[in-house]
């Protein structure tokens, strides 16, 4: 599409981006619709079933995902049977008790017991790296 944009007003800037997007969202509704419809072809021809993609394409997600998906598919709201932790490192664990941790800033922070709140700006840094890490 070759428009000279230069000399539109702002209206017709954004009535043009409004337009754009629309096709763009119709584009790639075709495109889904379209590799739904190949992948329901090649199942019948493995000899399988929608059900069985469904259910390995949920075996596929982490925990929550699934949980979240088939609630969403059931029209209920996921049950949170806990409150889940905000400060597991990168690789899911947990600060231990009467070590004494460090940030690159250098203020330094110690668990005093297994209750508890961890400092907030600890528990953000480590979630792009471990505990073990941390370690003053």
């Amino acid at each position: 599409m070759k428009t000279d944009t230069s000399n539109m007003s702002a209206a017709e800037l954004r009535e043009m981006a409004a337009s754009l997007i629309r096709q763009a969202e119709e584009q790639s509704t075709r495109e889904f619709e379209s590799t739904m419809s190949f992948l329901s072809d090649k199942l019948k021809h493995m000899g399988r079933t929608k059900k069985d993609a469904v259910i390995h394409l949920l075996k596929m997600m982490r925990s929550s995902e699934m949980e979240d998906t088939l609630a969403d598919l059931v029209g209920g709201s996921r049950r949170t049977s806990k409150k889940e932790r905000a400060d597991l490192d990168c690789e899911g664990n947990a600060p231990e008790v009467g070590v004494t941790y460090k940030l690159p800033s250098g203020d330094t922070w110690t668990r005093k017991g297994k209750v508890g709140a961890t400092k907030r700006e600890f528990a953000l840094h480590a979630k792009t790296t471990t505990w073990a890490k941390m370690r003053a």
